[in-house]
């Protein structure tokens, strides 16, 4: 068997193959290729999409949350106060949060206001207090809630539970306010290294350079 007939072989079974293969899967177009992974493109696309807009609105809920819950914490006190002046003037704890609320503003005055008007409609207060601190979920307003269910239930002495409550509203927020102050001295600190004092060191050493030119010239 000679060399040029096995090269002669090899090459009509390599074009036989080549057929072959044309026959089992003609190549597709390019229209036809664009329509087959025009779909999946679309697909992940829209998946893109919707992941976009899922952190975004998970982002913005989150800070109006947070904020929400600022200033639930901040209106505590108040709140607080004025309840523990009622119950200590004889009211119970419904004719003091009917007489308190209404004069108040806020989100946690919003809330309790739902509260009661749950109770005119015929809820029960107790279950209508609790549901603020599912609407307000702060630590503060989750203990506040707490001590009121507790009070409706064992009858315990409501006005020293939620005037030691107040207590300690106002030192979170004074630890708030120390931190808050702490990262502002932070913040203050890059304005003066890189504006305030490259500005002052230019202006003390300027003089002195315009004087070496003077004198080399």
């Amino acid at each position: 068997m000679s060399f040029e007939y096995l090269l002669a072989a090899t090459f009509g079974i390599g074009v036989a193959g080549v057929l072959i293969q044309f026959q089992k899967a003609p190549a597709l177009t390019l229209e036809a290729r664009v329509k087959v992974f025009e779909p999946e493109f679309a697909m992940r696309r829209s998946r893109r999409a919707r992941a976009g807009a899922a952190a975004w609105i998970k982002t913005r809920f989150s800070s109006v949350n947070k904020s929400k819950l600022d200033r639930a914490l901040f209106e505590v006190p108040e709140v607080v106060d004025l309840l523990v002046v009622n119950l200590r003037a004889g009211e119970g704890i419904y004719r003091s949060f009917a007489t308190v609320i209404p004069r108040c503003e806020g989100e946690l005055a919003k809330e309790f206001s739902r509260a009661l008007l749950g109770v005119q409609f015929g809820a029960a207060f107790g279950s209508q207090i609790q549901a603020v601190s599912v609407a307000i979920p702060q630590p503060q307003v989750i203990e506040f809630t707490n001590k009121i269910v507790l009070a409706l239930d064992r009858g315990s002495p409501l006005a020293t539970m939620l005037s030691e409550l107040g207590d300690s509203a106002r030192a979170e927020i004074r630890n708030r306010l120390l931190r808050q102050a702490g990262k502002n001295e932070t913040r203050m600190l890059i304005p003066l290294v890189f504006l305030i004092l490259p500005i002052t060191v230019l202006f003390a050493i300027y003089p002195s350079l315009e004087l070496l030119n003077f004198g080399f010239i």
